[in-house]
């Protein structure tokens, strides 16, 4: 039987930013059949996102294990926020895939420029969304190497 520690490390912290409220609720529910337990914070732009990261490494928490980034934001786009992303000081190596209803080479090729390091298109269905989401969360916290902040 696994204790607390043990639970905490098998799980994974993603930070999703994310406007849209039937996106976030399809995307909750969707992680919450995932192969790793998900604790999941939203924000809703790219400044919240912001606020909230400066707020966490001021009271040093540890940063998110994954970001989940919409591009279209209000406020501060997607892309604006990857760009003051990677130039903190202690969040710039927090790994980000950018999870956007874009698919046209232009906008991907932006993101990938401003510091994602995986571009996902969203599917169109809630079963789509839910096999988008699990290959995501198997990919980051079970294949590859998790990120650790500081």
């Amino acid at each position: 039987m696994q204790d607390e520690a043990e639970k905490a490390a098998d799980s994974a912290f993603v930070l999703l930013v994310e406007d849209d409220p039937d996106d976030v609720t399809i995307i909750r529910q969707s992680l919450r059949t995932s192969s790793v337990p998900v604790r999941l914070e939203v924000a809703s732009d790219g400044a919240e996102a912001l606020d909230h990261l400066n707020r966490a490494v001021a009271a040093g928490s540890p940063a998110p294990d994954l970001i989940l980034l919409d591009l279209n934001l209000p406020v501060m786009t997607g892309t604006e926020f990857l760009a003051k992303l990677r130039q903190h000081a202690r969040l710039s190596a927090v790994p980000v895939c950018v999870f956007t209803t874009a698919d046209d080479p232009v906008t991907i090729r932006r993101a990938y420029a401003a510091g994602a390091n995986a571009v996902v298109t969203k599917a169109d269905s809630l079963a789509g969304m839910s096999e988008v989401l699990h290959t995501i969360v198997e990919f980051w916290f079970r294949v590859a190497e998790r990120y650790r902040g500081e």
